[in-house]
């Protein structure tokens, strides 16, 4: 299901919930409204008149009758009102009840909305970004570094051996080593630059505004340096290394894909120039030669 159909499931009206008033029915509220208001001056204009008339036929001196009779016309002015106000305010009330559920609905659609986004652009397991989106950051930093002149590189990094660490240790140890290497090669480069994981043990570094390929492999060595200290999971003390190739633009490629190929291409030939040796020793650690250019 794509993110417009489940923003739109999302934004439906539940079963339940009050229908949405038409404005055939805010008319009539405002319409009993109206005549109530009418009513009560029409009742207060005749009460007046008949307490004026009452005043003059008694000479202003109150009787007990006129006493009774002003008392009984006085509470039936709020039992009045309260009778015709009170169908009022139900509505009224239901109206706000509605609008904050309304309300409700629609913020808890929002937030839906917004993490089906970070679904769809980051990876799930290390919360990097993916693919996609790392096509859409690359091709804006091309488009920049067209426009300026400059440069910027790929790096293309893929873990040696790491099937081994599946079966020697489960998946759940080596999708945590996953993401212990995507908080290193976070904290290896700068802010501003863009680490995506590209898919299973692959991860590609965009460094954004670089001089040329020395400044490139000078970034390639620290993360290097960064992959291959020793992680510590489950009790275990493993070591990983990784294979890196490196691309530049322009002078490499200057597409998304194009850039991506030559970075892998450098990557692969690198990893076939030396055969990769791999042993377990007692303490069931895991070692990996990389051979990086």
């Amino acid at each position: 299901m794509s993110v417009q159909a489940l923003a739109a499931w999302a934004l439906r009206r539940r079963p339940g919930t009050l229908p949405v008033r038409s404005t055939s029915d805010r008319g009539a509220q405002a319409s009993q409204l109206r005549r109530l208001v009418g009513w009560a001056a029409a009742f207060g204009a005749a009460f007046a008149t008949l307490a004026a008339a009452a005043g003059a036929m008694l000479n202003d001196r109150p009787t007990v009758l006129g006493a009774l009779a002003l008392v009984a016309t006085v509470a039936m002015v709020p039992l009045l009102f309260r009778r015709l106000a009170t169908p009022i305010l139900v509505r009224l009330d239901a109206a706000i009840t509605e609008r904050a559920t309304l309300q409700a609905e629609l913020e808890a659609a929002q937030k839906a909305m917004e993490e089906l986004r970070g679904l769809a652009y980051h990876d799930g397991l290390t919360g990097l970004p993916n693919r996609s989106l790392l096509y859409d950051r690359l091709g804006v930093a091309i488009t920049h570094s067209y426009r300026q002149a400059s440069h910027l590189a790929l790096l293309f990094l893929d873990l040696d051996g790491f099937k081994n660490v599946n079966d020697s240790f489960g998946h759940a140890t080596a999708d945590r080593l996953l993401v212990e290497l995507a908080i290193r090669l976070r904290s290896s480069v700068r802010a501003g630059d863009t680490v995506a994981r590209f898919g299973g043990d692959e991860f590609v570094v965009l460094l954004d505004s670089v001089t040329g390929v020395e400044d490139a492999t000078r970034v390639a060595a620290k993360v290097l340096d960064a992959v291959r200290a020793p992680f510590r999971l489950d009790g275990h003390e493993v070591w990983a290394t990784a294979s890196v190739g490196v691309s530049v633009y322009p002078d490499d490629g200057t597409s998304p894909d194009e850039l991506l190929r030559s970075a892998d291409a450098a990557m692969y030939r690198d990893k076939q120039r030396e055969a990769t040796s791999l042993h377990r020793g007692p303490d069931r650690h895991w070692r990996g030669d990389a051979i990086v250019r």
